[in-house]
């Protein structure tokens, strides 16, 4: 015997994949710019900006900071820094807004595929 699932079914599983999928992305956070002092938690950082301009991102949050001098890995290998070359720390920051985007758009999104689920069907209402 052969079974169907029913397009309300698979458009559940389709949403909660995206759901599972899409949250680590997003992530719900936001990348926040700081001007660098030795205040800063350092298992936070996760890139900077030099005095001179350039970006780095680490590609393991966190650094070191040790006599003055910042330790961490960006895709370029390990990064070693003079802490008073560092202009900006970056630093990742939940975000309410990012949040409340993704779960109203999630929602929205699995409202059309019900929609559309149930009109494909053929299931009729009435007389």
């Amino acid at each position: 015997m052969h079974q169907h699932s029913s397009p309300t079914g698979s458009s559940l599983r389709t949403l909660a994949l995206l759901l599972l999928l899409t949250s680590p992305v997003a992530g719900c956070t936001s990348t926040h710019h700081a001007s660098f002092d030795n205040t800063v938690r350092q298992e936070a950082i996760t890139g900077v900006t030099t005095l001179s301009g350039r970006k780095i991102a680490f590609t393991q949050p966190g650094a070191a900071i040790t006599d003055d001098t910042l330790y961490a890995v960006s895709r370029d290998g390990q990064v070693i820094l003079p802490s008073d070359s560092i202009g900006q720390v970056w630093t990742r920051k939940f975000s309410p807004v990012r949040t409340m985007g993704l779960a109203g758009g999630l929602a929205a999104g699995a409202l059309l595929a019900s929609l559309i689920a149930l009109a494909s069907s053929g299931l009729t209402f009435g007389p």
